[in-house]
């Protein structure tokens, strides 16, 4: 970090609505030094709200510029269909990002942060072509990649930046299951630029977990 950069480190604590639990403060100080980042986790766990907290804060704190925001569409990814500017087609599938946006600091200060455009929301087919420099970068439901679009979105990492991607194995909707994306980690995972989490803690009412796993079968 350069000195003018560290001038403008804001003073006093950042104060968020929720704060992370341990797991998840764990998980948080690995993802600051590793560039690819992978948040696994059964729904409730809060793998999202993780990646939007860890990008809030590094970007409140001036250690990145910009937070870009992407999610699989699956079967309608090129949007064209849907009336309206890109961002209007993309606001139904960025929805859970903004809500966790919401939860954790002030909606007006965060909607500020869409508008100014420190908060880019980018369609994954309009990922390939760019690099981004300087952001947190979060690919939300990354389980509906296919394996050919995860090599597309791990090749946009620009300089200064990391990227965290947030997937549940158990809500792959892709017609075969040995296209995701999610298939690939293992041969990643050793690698000292990734880190792969697994979240266990629900963050959701209680019983989310037992008849998730028992639709499971565990």
């Amino acid at each position: 970090m350069s000195d003018q950069r560290k001038k403008r480190v804001p003073k006093g604590e950042i104060k968020y609505k929720l704060s992370l639990n341990e797991e998840q403060k764990l998980a948080k100080a690995q993802i600051l030094n590793h560039a690819y980042n992978f948040i696994h986790g059964r729904a409730g766990t809060g793998k999202t709200l993780l990646a939007c907290q860890v990008a809030l804060d590094q970007v409140f704190k001036r250690q990145y510029t910009n937070i870009v925001i992407t999610r699989p569409t699956v079967g309608t990814e090129d949007n064209g269909f849907l009336p309206g500017s890109l961002q209007e087609k993309l606001e139904p599938w960025m929805i859970p990002i903004k809500s966790n946006m919401f939860k954790l600091y002030d909606a007006k200060k965060v909607t500020d942060m869409y508008e100014k455009d420190i908060i880019e929301m980018i369609s994954l087919s309009h990922f390939r072509g760019r690099t981004f420099d300087d952001a947190v970068v979060i690919v939300d439901e990354y389980q509906n990649l296919t394996r050919a679009q995860l090599r597309m979105a791990v090749g946009r990492l620009g300089k200064g930046s990391r990227m965290i991607f947030c997937g549940d194995p158990d809500q792959i909707d892709l017609k075969d299951r040995n296209y995701s994306a999610i298939q690939d980690i293992a041969r990643i995972k050793d690698s000292t630029h990734v880190f792969v989490v697994k979240l266990e803690e629900n963050h959701r009412d209680e019983a989310v977990q037992e008849v998730l796993e028992m639709l499971n079968g565990i």
